[in-house]
């Protein structure tokens, strides 16, 4: 083989494997091959480590043949020891493809040149896992933690050099690679695919001699009572109910996190620490969490608490914490708490990244800020009833008055309520500085079936305590009592201090929302507690400033709503009078649509009875299409309905104004992306849903046949650009998370690149596009469009960045509450 000089050897030699995928990938056999990323790194290193080599490959081999090739060679013990151990995890992959021919994964792998290979193998198998796992994301199954975040918590640790070592939970042996090569490292992880990956990458960075990676349960096979350590290190899996899982385990320990936490301390040497990445929850969460929190602060156990921003690891987007807790602190009777988000960036593709090394040295210094580090007594925290939230231990002191000492809870009448009523829902109150009353009548009577109801019989101010803002809102009574649930409080105002009017302008001022954020509790439906609500400080001058303030405000507001007038009067004049060939256009279709409508629905109805010969002729037809009738069936009336959707507001083209916006619920967003068919493309479409509580309650504002429509054009688009024809192999994947206060959705296809020189820009110019003779160079314009209309004007369309997946559409749009 030729020698090539490479100005980056790991970057060329990961393309050559990810050319091994693509083979793979586009075998009708191997392409659902489950562990595909493990069998291929697997055969990388034996390769590497001169275990095979083009002769023995090209005879045949079987899994006793893989293995005494392995035996047999020059390697020491423990590192066949672990190959063997490899080789039995992976065992029904590995028999799927030497069962097939292996000339041309032969051809690719052997292609790799070997001593390149080992003199960057540690590099070229990270580059080839991060890759993989942050292109594949949820589909891929594991997971892998950010270098940097790894790279901090190893750097919290500062233990000696001949340390003791416990990392459970260890998924792909992160903490493992980046371990002192001088301390004795153990770690356990229950995942048969996430053990091969880790021990591959231990083998690669020589890490076997001094540690011991075992695929085996952490909970079950937690070290013996008399083994202790000096450093416990996790980044455990969360929200795990132990419960459903484990009836040995102490029905008082409840979750994961718990027990991490619980036997952790019980494991650590005298001067030992505990470092464990944690979701946020556990440091505000009452029941067995908070007994667990009393107990760590009296016997003074917590040294650090770090505060992390939503969106750092790929399988969540949730905030998180990393917790130290150590036997021995530097600091006795104190807390260090750490505000960490203004150390983490968005890059160019938007993703978190933590600016680890900054970090570090912030806390090493020791040195007290107002904005990212704090030290706190004890006493402080057992005073906030031992809620560690850390925005709390951040909140400045603002001179003025307590909302406790204005306002007065009104509690309402419970129990013994009429049947209906006007319930007033979140969605109800205002969230404006001038026009804040309550509007009854607009609230629907409703029934009033929901337990923590409560009537309200006098003029009130209404608070909402869940989600990210209060919407203060005045109810005048006039007779007719309202209706509130345990989401919004109300309150008496006490008008002798201050003026409603004023006290409603200051709940949205920013001094105020910055106190109401360190007192919210919660990521993905927040709230704050009535307590916390009444420590918020509001500035109150003379209750003559007061007025002086609103009347200038309402001044103000009286010229913009005149000059919006105005504009609107000039607007309205230079409309123009719409012809009706639209509308006759849309009246000759009616009668066809209709048919296409009622025939489907008879067609339905006919086949939802008629068993009797159906159940061939469906399973035939579903062979064919890979969709059964039913559902066919449905699909064309949802597209008619579509259709219908679109031509209603089409006299002018795809107007979007003409298309109202409101909050679609997040479970309407799944169901949108879980009935797209892959009927008409020419490839598989992968869907990767949100899971969580409570989606109904939270939602984006946008309008469904837009964002039908967005889908759609993407759709297309890599339908006559991307692929060439129907093949195996084909993908586009759609994949939602929720990351902080935004709904991502990233769609993604593995076909052909964009043409040289064609980028975001070009995409979406009106009429231009890539292919004269395929499209009209509307759609990209049409999807820029339609996602600056959702508040995401900077999408991201990432070209030739990703090894598999050659285009990327990334959209970010807010979550809003909708009850």
């Amino acid at each position: 083989m030729r020698n090539i000089e490479y100005t980056n050897p790991p970057d060329a030699m990961s393309s050559k494997i990810f050319s091994i995928f693509d083979a793979f990938r586009n075998s009708e056999k191997l392409h659902y091959l489950e562990s595909s990323l493990q069998v291929v790194l697997l055969f990388v290193s034996l390769y590497k480590d001169s275990v095979i080599n083009e002769k023995s490959l090209s005879t045949g081999v079987g899994i006793l043949d893989l293995k005494a090739l392995i035996l047999n060679s020059e390697l020491n013990e423990e590192t066949k020891q672990y190959y063997v151990l490899i080789i039995d995890a992976l065992s029904d992959s590995l028999s799927k493809v030497l069962s097939e021919p292996m000339g041309y994964f032969s051809f690719l792998l052997f292609e790799i040149e070997e001593e390149i290979l080992r003199n960057n193998f540690a590099d070229i198998i990270d580059n080839v896992i991060y890759r993989v796992l942050q292109s594949q994301g949820r589909y891929a199954g594991e997971f892998i933690q950010p270098l940097e975040l790894t790279r901090f918590m190893c750097g919290l640790a500062n233990i000696k050099k001949d340390a003791k070592v416990f990392n459970p939970f260890a998924g792909i042996a992160s903490f493992a690679v980046h371990n002192n090569q001088e301390h004795s490292y153990f770690g356990q992880e229950i995942s048969h695919k996430a053990w091969t990956l880790g021990a591959l990458r231990m083998m690669s960075y020589g890490k076997l001699n001094s540690s011991k990676y075992f695929c085996e349960d952490s909970i079950l096979h937690w070290p013996a009572q008399s083994e202790k350590f000096d450093l416990i290190i996790s980044n455990p899996p969360f929200g795990i109910r132990l419960r459903d899982q484990y009836t040995d385990i102490d029905p008082e320990v409840r979750t994961i996190e718990q027990f991490l936490i619980e036997k952790g301390v019980q494991s650590l040497k005298q001067n030992g620490k505990l470092i464990a990445l944690l979701p946020q929850g556990f440091l505000f969460r009452g029941l067995q969490e908070k007994r667990l929190r009393e107990y760590l602060i009296e016997e003074d156990l917590i040294d650090t608490i770090i505060s992390l921003p939503g969106g750092l690891l790929l399988n969540t987007g949730i905030p998180l914490i990393i917790m130290v807790v150590a036997r021995t602190k530097d600091l006795p009777g104190k807390v260090k708490f750490v505000e960490a988000k203004k150390f983490v960036t968005d890059n160019s593709r938007r993703e978190k990244v933590l600016n680890d090394h900054d970090l570090i040295s912030l806390i090493q210094s020791g040195v007290e800020d107002e904005s990212h580090l704090r030290v706190v007594q004890n006493q402080e925290i057992i005073d906030n009833d031992y809620n560690l939230s850390v925005a709390r231990y951040f909140k400045k002191n603002i001179e003025g008055v307590k909302l406790g000492d204005i306002l007065k809870l009104v509690r309402g009448q419970k129990g013994d309520l009429p049947k209906t009523g006007k319930l007033i829902r979140i969605r109800d109150l205002k969230d404006d500085k001038i026009d804040f009353t309550l509007d009854v009548s607009n609230v629907e009577e409703t029934e009033l079936r929901r337990h923590g109801i409560h009537l309200v019989s006098e003029s009130c101010l209404l608070l909402a305590v869940r989600w990210k803002t209060l919407k203060p809102t005045l109810f005048e009574f006039k007779g007719e009592p309202i209706f509130r649930n345990q989401d919004i409080l109300s309150f008496t105002v006490n008008e002798t201090i201050v003026d409603k009017a004023y006290l409603v302008n200051e709940l949205h001022a920013d001094y105020v929302q910055k106190q109401l954020e360190s007192y919210r509790l919660g990521s993905t439906m927040p709230f704050i507690r009535s307590d916390d609500l009444m420590e918020v400080v509001i500035k109150l001058p003379s209750i003559e400033e007061q007025r002086a303030k609103i009347q200038g405000i309402y001044e103000l507001s009286d010229k913009i709503k005149s000059l919006q007038q105005e504009r609107n009067a000039l607007a309205h004049g230079k409309a123009i009078k719409q012809f009706n060939e639209f509308a006759s256009l849309k009246h000759t279709l009616g009668r066809p649509r209709q048919n296409i409508l009622d025939w489907s629905d008879n067609l339905l109805d006919f086949l939802n009875k008629e068993k009797e010969g159906f159940v061939a002729l469906n399973n035939a037809f579903s062979e064919f299409y890979e969709i059964d009738i039913i559902s066919a069936l449905k699909e064309i009336k949802r597209d008619v309905n579509f259709i219908t959707d679109v031509l209603e507001k089409g006299e002018n083209g795809l107007v979007l104004s003409e298309y109202e916006k409101q909050i679609i619920p997040l479970t309407d967003i799944n169901n949108v992306i879980n009935e797209l068919s892959n009927n008409r493309f020419k490839f598989k479409i992968k869907k990767l849903l949100l899971k969580g509580e409570k989606l109904k309650e939270r939602g984006i504002y946008a309008n469904e046949t837009l964002f039908k429509t967005l889908l759609d054009n993407i759709l297309t688009n890599a339908n006559k650009y991307a692929f060439d024809k129907k093949a195996t192999g084909n993908e586009v994947v759609i994949e939602l998370a929720e990351v902080e206060d935004s709904l991502t959705m990233e769609i993604k296809n593995n076909g052909k690149p964009f043409p040289k020189n064609y980028d975001r820009e070009k995409f979406v110019t009106k009429y231009s596009t890539a292919d004269s003779i395929n499209g009209s160079g509307l759609g990209g314009y049409d999807i820029h469009r339609i996602a600056t209309y959702f508040n995401n004007p900077d999408w991201i369309l990432s070209l030739n960045e990703d090894p598999f997946f050659l285009v990327k559409f990334k959209f970010q749009f807010p979550i809003k509450l909708i009850s």
